[in-house]
Formats: C-alpha cells, structure tokens, sequence
C-alpha cells in the first residue's frame, strides 16, 4: 500500500509494446505484479506471488490463457483463479491470486489498483494522439525515487525549467512578467493554459521548426492533470502554423517514495529522423537532470520531514492538484 495516493485510479504498469507472452515483473502500490497476454493476445495483470508457496509468477511461464509458477507448478487463468496443481486432481478450494481490472489503448496496459467493482465508474485515461498520424514520438521509461505526488507538484508549474536548464527553456519563461495562469478545474482533474505575446523561440526551436531564430511568435503553454496517473503538457508556437510540443508523462505510483515514469514527447512538424537526432539528447538530459533533483528533494523530505512552503501564483493548477489528490484519498479511506 502507499500513503497519500489514491488507488481507486488507473496507472499506466508498462507501455503495450512492452506486455506480452513472456510474464513482465512490475510493481503498483507496493505490490509485486505480473503482466503478460493470454492467447487472444489481451493483457493480464495478477499478483506477482504464487499462493502455495512465496516464489515470483513472473518467473514461470505462460502455456495458452494461464501463467504457470515455477517451483510449484500451480496453474493459473487470467481471473487469477488456480485451474490446476500438479500433486492432486482437486484443486483447493478458493485457491488463487488476485487478478487486476486492466485497460489497453494502444499505448499503455492500464490497471486499477483499488476496488476493482469501481473501475467501471471511471473512464480510463485517453492518449489518442499518440496513435494520431501526423505525429512523432519519442520518450524513454524508468524509476524515479520520489513520491508520485512530488512529481506532480513537478509537472504543475514549468516556470522552473528556465532554471533547471536554461538552454531547453523557451526564452518567454526567462522573462520576470510572467502571464497568469488560466486555471479550469473539475472534479477530478485540472487544466490551465498561459498565452504569451510574440517573443523568440530557442535556438533548438527555431532549427527543428525551421523559424527565423530572430523573429517572434505568440506561443501558448497548456497542462492537464488529466487523473493521478497522468499528466499531459502541450506547448504550442504559432507561426505559419501551429507547431506543437505534446509532453505526455504516465506515472505510476511504485511505494512510496518511488514512482514509474514513462515519458514521451511527440511533435507535428519535423517528423522525420534527423529532427529526433536533434530532440532526443535534449530532452533525455533535461528529464534525467529533473530526475536527479526530484530525488534530491525526496531525500530531504525523507530526512527533515516535510515543512511549510511559501507559494506563489504560479502554484495556483498545483494548489488545486493537491487538494483533488488530497480528496481522492480522503474518500478512500471512508
């Protein structure tokens, strides 16, 4: 279990490429799971530990529907139940692991880690424009060692690229006068949008959007904190057209103070190889150095405690995420 973060949500476990007829140890609210597909080629996620005895499904094997575990040789089908045991022609009676409501879209296996009768009333987060052509796409995945919340909180405001990495920073963040925040918010998921006048893109920009590095163009900053297992930003300069950034950031809350993280940006201009030669090592350094800060800030939390904090306007969508996530768990624990 984790503290602090709801699991009556869908996290994206693995991305779809990664699922398939080899078991896939992963992690989800300090649980151990195990993901692979059945004959028909649907993903299957259950707890990742056989029920006779405290060996790993995941290192078993997969045989038509049912996951096979090693040492034991108990057999199990997608709804998690044990079909059979090697040593007697009954089966025990309830035997079986618990077996996850799982989501695909094309992109990611989504699974629902609370009660699994209330994964019917919440729709599963939609990533279409991953799938849409006209795009490109490029990302990477791995585990970051803070809370899930803090990378939240991380993705809520962006006015601290400019200081994480002044060379990715489009130059309308470098400025003092920043525009507010356009904050909408629902009940359970917030959205913002921020429009800045005519100003000049980075030098990257201008080359893989093929732009004038000395003109200006009116540029807009979008995010949406579309559920707690996804965050999406858009950042759009309008030029002849519209050139777009969509940042797309699945998140999976593994304990604590651990937190899956599989990114991607994509792009509708520039799509062919040469544009990602240039994009990848940008944003592969700029989101491994956000990486390496978010665990230094969970390192000090874990160490000094968590202590008050001094806000600014530009808290203003990360004011509200908090308090959805905050509610969220509250109702859980009802």
């Amino acid at each position: 279990m984790t503290a602090n973060v709801p699991l009556n949500a869908w996290y994206a476990v693995a991305a779809a490429r990664e699922v398939g007829r080899t078991p896939l140890a992963r992690r989800l609210a300090g649980e151990r799971i195990v993901a692979y597909r059945d004959s028909h080629g649907d993903a299957v996620v259950l707890v990742d530990r056989c029920a006779h005895r405290p060996v790993a499904l995941s290192e078993g094997r997969v045989e038509g529907d049912d996951l096979i575990a090693p040492y034991t040789g108990w057999r199990y089908g997608p709804d998690g139940r044990c079909v059979s045991v090697p040593t007697q022609p009954n089966v025990p009676v309830g035997a079986g692991v618990r077996s996850y409501p799982v989501h695909e879209d094309g992109s990611f296996v989504w699974v629902w880690a609370g009660e699994p009768g209330a994964a019917k009333l919440r729709r599963p987060p939609s990533t279409d424009w991953l799938r849409s052509e006209g795009w490109a796409h490029l990302g990477n995945s791995w585990e970051t060692k803070a809370s899930l919340r803090m990378l939240q909180d991380n993705f809520a405001d962006i006015t601290h690229v400019a200081q994480v990495d002044a060379d990715i920073a489009p130059p309308a963040l470098l400025g003092s006068d920043v525009p507010p925040l356009d904050v909408k918010v629902t009940e359970t998921s917030v959205s913002f949008r921020r429009s800045y006048p005519a100003t000049a893109v980075a030098p990257w920009q201008a080359q893989v959007m093929g732009l004038d590095e000395s003109g200006s163009y009116p540029q807009v900053e979008e995010g949406e904190f579309v559920s707690p297992g996804l965050w999406v930003d858009r950042w759009t300069v309008n030029a002849d057209v519209a050139k777009t950034f969509v940042f797309t950031h699945a998140l999976t809350p593994l304990d604590d103070s651990t937190t899956g993280h599989i990114w991607t940006v994509s792009r509708n201009f520039a799509l062919g190889a040469a544009a990602e030669g240039t994009l990848r090592p940008i944003f592969e350094r700029y989101y491994q150095t956000v990486r390496d800060i978010l665990e230094g800030m969970q390192g000090l939390v874990d160490s000094d405690g968590p202590r008050e904090e001094i806000h600014l306007a530009a808290d203003a969508a990360l004011t509200q995420v908090r308090r959805i996530m905050d509610r969220l768990v509250a109702d859980e624990a009802r």
